[in-house]
């Protein structure tokens, strides 16, 4: 049976399916995304990463690993700084002296940040709750990300990661969803455009 479903329950079905995850599968989970996407950053070769610092009450996963994979192999690391007045996300430059803080809503960000050019980009390490087989996302719906990749070359990898297979479809998607190049599950790596 083909399955459909509109971004709001996809929403609601995944961010529970996420909070329902032990403790011990979510860790094992995390780590076995960590390690795929370790793998496709070694294959692609990007000079620097957009990378989401990692909100625990989310249970995102733990992106620590990446960012310091990426300092260890000279790849520079861009952090996204968000801002709620415009729903668009800034980019600030991210290495080991970086202090954070969290943000009001709870989200950990630079504390002076150095801002970056858009260009400077050219792989993004996307948060989600859920994707579908075409590679369109479900996040926590502000399109924060969908702007990103808007005001990117088309070029730049835009990389989900998913603790879940993918959903066969995605039924509400409009013309500003732009979808993943590739998303990355404890499983399998998923790539969406034949190029890539």
């Amino acid at each position: 049976m083909h399955i459909i479903l509109k971004k709001e329950t996809a929403r609601k079905i995944y961010q529970k399916k996420r909070l329902d995850l032990s403790s011990s599968q979510f860790e094992e989970d995390s780590s076995l995304i960590v390690r795929n996407l370790t793998g496709l950053i070694k294959k692609l070769k990007p000079a620097s990463i957009h990378c989401f610092l990692t909100i625990n009450q989310k249970n995102e996963i733990n992106t620590k690993p990446i960012i310091e994979y990426c300092w260890g192999n000279h790849i520079d690391v861009i952090v996204p700084v968000t801002d709620f007045a415009n729903n668009t996300l800034k980019n600030a430059k991210f290495d080991p002296s970086t202090k954070t803080a969290l943000s009001k809503n709870n989200i950990p960000e630079p504390i002076n940040p150095i801002w970056t050019n858009d260009r400077d980009i050219d792989f993004v390490i996307t948060p989600l709750l859920a994707f579908d087989a075409t590679g369109h996302r479900v996040g926590f719906g502000r399109g924060f990300y969908d702007r990103l990749f808007s005001s990117l070359n088309n070029d730049v990898k835009r990389v989900g990661v998913s603790f879940f297979e993918p959903c066969e479809t995605i039924e509400d998607i409009d013309k500003h969803d732009v979808p993943l190049t590739h998303c990355l599950t404890p499983k399998k790596t998923y790539c969406f455009k034949k190029d890539n």
